[in-house]
């Protein structure tokens, strides 16, 4: 029975992704994390800080959540903790959807796929292409019929679609008038994007997930949350484990929560600014470069051929950068921003590979 029951799961290949050994001349610009060093005042302030009977005792989330709340601006109650957004999206497939059902998404994370392929589900991918901005009614009308979960990555990657809060309320509206769930990630809220937060309260259908794993640059430690009417965080609360964030993680997050304005903004405006002058440099050197609102730059290299070949040759330079996408993207590859010294750092290897290719 158990053979037969999970028979579909064979095939289903879960490969780590290999890490490399860093020296001091690598740019890890290839996995959406912070490419730079927190201070050591902020890591000293965080590791020093740590209550001596934290780790023998089981997780008191309480004060963690006062501390999200406060910042957010939201009561407590319309707020749950998840391991990163990962788990946010297993949880809503495993309750809104049965095996052979239809949910949306668009391309960029893998999860989403492989948590389809666990459950058994279709998922119905709507593709964004650099140059075209996709109004929210279009995307409303490529909804299948039936579908019980839209996921909206917004701004999304690795094409930069980024919906304003009226495109948000129309699409809350039409998925909730068909009995759809609607889920905003707001991963690369920080960056520039806007926020779904104030339509919480006018749609129980509507659900948005963040991760400190991007702005506040903190991907190891696989803490997100979900923020929703309480009505909408009822199953998801009924589901959760009986800790559903570890001490360690939740004391660190406090840490950059308290440090927001003295270390985790200006780290940000670093971000913004490095990718700022990333794609007008880029465009400078006759390159095409989209990226406004999230922490990537994405640029045109021509052709698939290309873009793989310039992928190589950084790599032996230590650069990474993430390329390899599927067909009408293979031509380009994305970019994680850091400081602006660091972009100019990247920028010069770029072009020395190009050079070197046009040579």
């Amino acid at each position: 029975m158990y053979l037969q029951k999970f028979r579909h799961l064979y095939d289903l290949r879960r490969t780590r992704i290999p890490e490399r050994r860093d020296t001091p001349a690598t740019l890890r610009l290839h996995r959406n994390e912070k490419p730079d060093n927190w201070s050591k005042d902020l890591l000293e302030r965080m590791f020093t800080s740590v209550p001596e009977n934290l780790l023998q005792r089981y997780p008191d989330a309480g004060p963690f959540y006062t501390r999200l709340a406060r910042f957010l601006g939201v009561p407590i109650e319309n707020l749950l903790l998840t391991s990163g957004i990962d788990e946010a999206i297993r949880t809503i497939l495993s309750l809104c959807c049965d095996a052979g059902d239809t949910f949306v998404s668009t391309p960029g994370y893998a999860m989403y796929e492989v948590y389809g392929r666990i459950f058994g589900l279709k998922l119905q991918q709507i593709t964004y292409v650099p140059d075209r901005f996709m109004p929210a009614v279009e995307f409303c009308s490529l909804i299948p019929d039936g579908a019980k979960v839209v996921f909206l990555p917004n701004p999304s990657q690795p094409v930069e679609n980024c919906f304003d809060l009226e495109s948000l309320k129309h699409m809350a509206g039409y998925c909730r008038d068909r009995g759809i769930l609607f889920a905003v990630d707001e991963a690369y809220h920080f960056f520039g994007g806007p926020t779904a937060l104030s339509l919480i309260n006018q749609f129980d259908n509507l659900l948005v997930m963040r991760s400190f794993s991007k702005a506040f640059g903190a991907a190891s430690l696989r803490l997100g949350y979900v923020v929703g009417s309480s009505k909408a965080l009822a199953p998801l609360n009924g589901f959760r484990l009986a800790h559903e964030a570890n001490a360690l993680s939740m004391h660190a997050g406090s840490v950059l929560l308290d440090c927001f304005d003295s270390h985790v903004r200006p780290s940000i405006e670093a971000v913004c600014t490095g990718r700022d002058f990333l794609r007008r440099a880029a465009m400078e050197h006759g390159l095409q470069a989209w990226g406004s609102v999230s922490n990537n730059v994405l640029i045109d290299l021509g052709d698939g051929v290309k873009a793989r070949a310039v992928v190589k040759a950084l790599e032996a330079k230590e650069v990474y950068v993430k390329g390899g996408y599927a067909a009408p993207l293979d031509r380009y590859i994305l970019v994680t921003c850091g400081p602006p010294d660091m972009m100019a750092r990247f920028l010069h290897a770029l072009l020395e590979v190009l050079q070197g290719k046009e040579g």
